[in-house]
């Protein structure tokens, strides 16, 4: 058994694997937000899905310009059919790492606008990445023209039957979300130095002369000096 005093309080004692009694007490854990000497960041866009979104073609993508360490806290994706598909078809959404990302794409491209996390303390959003999705109504192609080398195999994968119309039931309508990268489960997190990144792409072609599905993507990230 250890025995843990407060610096502060002598009277503070936590015994490390003992029950609590009127003396000793269990540790009590304060959890605190990875340290960031840059800032802690987040976005989510909604986008629509184009008739024949093309296979692998890119949605979202996040490059480190800098020296800095990028760790991401959370990768969540989703869809829903939200008008009229041709044929049902199985949609995948891959998250892929990317290294040698001398660049993000420049065409069919919208950089998204959002918040740090704390405005006093951290450097204004987006800190030092480069963070870009595609348009929201939608490019067949994705997002073109910039220059990074994805990972063989996908990190993350979101899978979603769509319908050939919109569904009714159940009630209310909510749409299908993966969390495709979570550290929360104690594992180590990605941790992307400068000219790596990640990007978010369809997997598969959309089906037929319609393919209205909406997509959520929702990212959040620390920028820090060490990791």
């Amino acid at each position: 058994m250890a025995v843990i005093n407060d610096p502060n309080t002598a009277a503070n004692i936590a015994a490390v694997g003992e029950k609590a009694t009127s003396t000793t007490g269990a540790v009590h854990v304060v959890p605190k937000p990875l340290p960031a000497s840059v800032g802690h960041y987040r976005t989510s866009i909604v986008l629509t899905m184009a008739t024949t979104q093309a296979a692998n073609s890119r949605l979202f993508e996040i490059r480190n310009t800098s020296t800095n360490l990028i760790v991401p806290t959370r990768i969540r994706v989703g869809a829903m059919t939200t008008g009229t598909v041709t044929t049902a078809y199985l949609m995948r959404l891959g998250l892929y790492k990317c290294t040698s990302f001398s660049a993000v794409d420049t065409t069919n491209t919208v950089t998204p606008t959002s918040s740090v996390r704390r405005t006093t303390g951290m450097t204004a959003y987006p800190g030092n990445a480069h963070v870009r999705h595609v348009t929201v109504a939608g490019a067949a192609a994705g997002m073109t023209g910039g220059g990074l080398t994805k990972d063989a195999n996908e990190a993350g994968t979101h899978l979603y039957w769509t319908s050939t119309t919109v569904p009714t039931a159940p009630n209310p309508i909510v749409m299908v979300t993966s969390e495709v990268l979570d550290d929360v489960n104690g594992t180590h997190p990605w941790v992307f130095a400068q000219n790596e990144g990640f990007e978010i792409e369809n997997v598969t072609v959309g089906s037929g002369t319609a393919n209205v599905v909406t997509v959520l993507i929702d990212v959040s990230w620390a920028e820090v000096a060490a990791y």
